[in-house]
């Protein structure tokens, strides 16, 4: 009975739901931020299970296309979309089969996780999880033409609900977007959701290429690690041990306009705030330079005490291109001693000519479309874990 709820309850947007996934194509995520645009698409290894980075970008934003979390110019943001997938070769064409995830800034989505109600019949529980979506919006909680609500299981096998809503602008801005571009979305998730999700999976392929390696051995397999992202807006700090959240906590803050010691400083006090204290802190920015992003690191490490490095998943699969020449063995070695946590210390290798990959794109700011298009391929049946 729950299953057809959530089946029918009132996602994002009517023209979200119809819009059912093909698994001919791979699975795209993007990503609108205060000042920029990024985009990651995977496909799956011909003959695998695997999946492989087929292309990413980013572009720049220029000022009035965006106020906030909301687009205001989006014709001219879906003409610098294009813009953007040609410079990684892309075409709109190519991506007519895929599966497109969009990312809402995470203080513009609001959620709640509750336990399922029993004993209602299937419309009074889908009227239920509407009324309980809206109430986490201003109002007096009637789902209306102002807002997007929905329901999806908390967790795998849980029997409990995660609520969502937001409002409809956000939501349908995006969809205006996507729909002058060319391109169809399928779903959208929260930013900093689809950045935890990322960095999971970085943490799980980096245990599989070293089973043998201590629990200590910093960066890639410490824990319990932390994710801090920061945004535009807001500020979260989640620890995680193994693949479990153990424990998160946010806060609003005005951007990495401010100076780096203001910033750690913000940062220090959140981390008290946390039961479990991590062992070392993985961080994504979102609007920094490569100088903000260093400056950033050593700042928070020297106010909490604690190792932090940059979190950019895409770096390693630069290394890994660059080394195609070579032979098959000599690459794979070269790929397993890649640290998709340690990008500090090492420069950014250039593709050969002719690759779809964009090096010069600030590495933390593509974690957010790498959970995207995770959740993409997950969404045609392919396990992301």
């Amino acid at each position: 009975m729950v299953t057809a709820v959530l089946r029918s309850v009132r996602h994002m947007g009517h023209r979200l739901a119809a819009m059912l996934p093909r698994k001919a194509g791979g699975g795209c995520g993007i990503h609108f931020d205060a000042g920029s645009m990024q985009f990651v698409r995977m496909t799956r290894v011909a003959g695998s299970a695997q999946l492989r980075v087929d292309a990413y970008g980013s572009a720049a934003l220029e000022d009035g296309m965006l106020r906030g979390p909301q687009i205001v110019k989006p014709e001219a943001v879906a003409r610098r979309l294009v813009e953007m997938l040609e410079r990684s070769a892309m075409r709109i064409e190519d991506l007519q089969d895929d599966i497109v995830v969009l990312a809402l800034p995470s203080h513009g989505l609001k959620t709640r996780v509750v336990d399922c109600p029993s004993g209602l019949p299937p419309r009074a529980l889908r009227a239920w999880c509407e009324r309980r979506a809206a109430l986490l919006l201003p109002g007096d909680g009637e789902p209306d033409l102002r807002s997007r609500v929905g329901v999806t299981w908390a967790d795998p096998g849980s029997h409990r609900l995660r609520l969502y809503a937001c409002e409809a602008t956000l939501v349908d801005d995006r969809i205006a977007v996507m729909e002058m571009s060319g391109l169809r979305p399928h779903a959208i998730d929260a930013a900093h959701k689809a950045g935890r999700r990322a960095f999971l999976s970085a943490r799980s392929e980096a245990r599989e290429r070293t089973p043998n390696a201590p629990t200590t051995d910093a960066p890639r397999t410490v824990t319990p690690a932390a994710l801090l992202q920061i945004d535009a807006r807001e500020i979260e700090l989640a620890v995680f041990d193994g693949q479990r959240c153990v424990a998160d906590v946010s806060e609003r803050f005005d951007g990495v306009d401010g100076h780096p010691e203001a910033l750690a400083s913000v940062i220090r006090e959140l981390s008290t705030k946390l039961p479990v204290v991590p062992q070392a802190i993985h961080l994504v920015v979102q609007e920094a330079t490569p100088g903000e992003l260093a400056a950033i690191c050593e700042a928070v490490a020297s106010a909490c005490g604690i190792a932090v490095y940059p979190f950019a998943p895409l770096d390693a699969l630069d290394a890994f291109d660059a080394s195609d020449a070579t032979e098959a063995t000599d690459a794979a070695e070269a790929f397993d001693n890649v640290d998709l946590f340690d990008v500090a210390a090492r420069g950014r290798t250039a593709a050969p000519a002719g690759s779809r990959y964009q090096p010069a794109a600030q590495g933390t700011t593509l974690a957010v479309p790498y959970g995207l298009a995770l959740r993409a391929m997950s969404m045609q049946g392919v396990s992301c874990e």
